[in-house]
């Protein structure tokens, strides 16, 4: 018997037209079937990553850098900002503005209170996650208050909301200014100050002056140290307001750490200089 009569019927029995319409609503079921399947599957997984998370409270510090005064005045414990590409509220707990040098703005750091979830990466890492947004050490976000924005970047996220802990303290430096002009070395004196913002941050204690020295060349090509003729080297004793913080060494003066070799300014009423300090007590 022939597979397909001349009436079009397979084995003379269904008729081929009618067989094909069958196996297309055959795979139409199918496939309605596996995508139902595997929509509930992409969606079983989806929910379960939501709320594969812990809500948890992390306190997250942002250093702010160099800002203008008028932002810098207003930056206060207790204000609610939002982090940039987030929905989500943040409060400020602390905050923490050093004096500027001259010619510069003050630079900020704050702690705020963060709600997010912790949860595990494609790594199995633990990540704390606020509305998407990965909080990490060294990212940068924009924090929002409505009146002003700023841009920080993440530099601790703790757990404990303690204070952050910046102690104050008084250093005595000495600070090294060479070859200074006879006029200006003139201007140096005991107990002239530096103050930022009505604080003081730097007192002359001490001023020491002897000649500058310069290196000249004998006629044979020869060279040799000798007395400036006019300028000369002075030597300032100066206490310092710097900083101390939990588990980081050294001091802070203006938010910079404070090591024999450093170069600081300062503006001391009628003259600004900058000087090397050689010593730290």
């Amino acid at each position: 018997m022939a597979l397909i009569d001349e009436d079009g019927n397979i084995f003379g029995v269904v008729n081929i037209v009618d067989a094909l319409v069958v196996l297309m609503l055959l795979a139409v079921v199918v496939a309605g079937v596996a995508l139902v399947m595997g929509t509930g599957g992409e969606s079983g997984a989806g929910d379960s990553a939501g709320i594969d998370g812990e809500s948890e409270t992390r306190y997250v510090t942002f250093e702010l850098g160099e800002q203008p005064d008028y932002v810098a005045e207003r930056l206060a414990e207790g204000t609610v900002a939002t982090i940039g590409g987030t929905n989500e509220n943040v409060t400020v707990t602390d905050v923490y503005v050093t004096a500027p040098p001259p010619n510069e703005g003050p630079e900020a750091l704050v702690r705020a209170e963060v709600d997010g979830t912790t949860r595990a990466d494609a790594h199995n890492r633990d990540v704390f996650v606020v509305d998407d947004h990965q909080l990490r050490l060294g990212t940068s976000f924009q924090l929002d208050t409505g009146w002003y924005s700023t841009n920080g970047t993440v530099t601790a996220i703790d757990t404990d909301g303690e204070t952050l802990n910046i102690e104050s303290t008084t250093t005595t430096a000495t600070v090294e200014l060479s070859n200074i002009e006879p006029a200006v070395a003139n201007e140096f004196s005991e107990n002239m100050t530096e103050t930022a913002y009505g604080e003081t941050v730097a007192t002359v204690t001490a001023v020491e002056r002897e000649s500058a020295t310069i290196v000249a060349e004998t006629e044979e090509g020869e060279l040799y140290e000798t007395e400036h003729p006019q300028n000369e080297d002075v030597t300032l004793t100066v206490e310092l307001a710097t900083t101390e913080r939990d588990g980081v060494a050294g001091v802070y003066f203006r938010g910079d750490r404070l090591t024999a070799g450093s170069t600081i300014a300062l503006d001391l009423e009628s003259t600004t200089v900058s000087g090397t300090v050689t010593d730290l007590e």
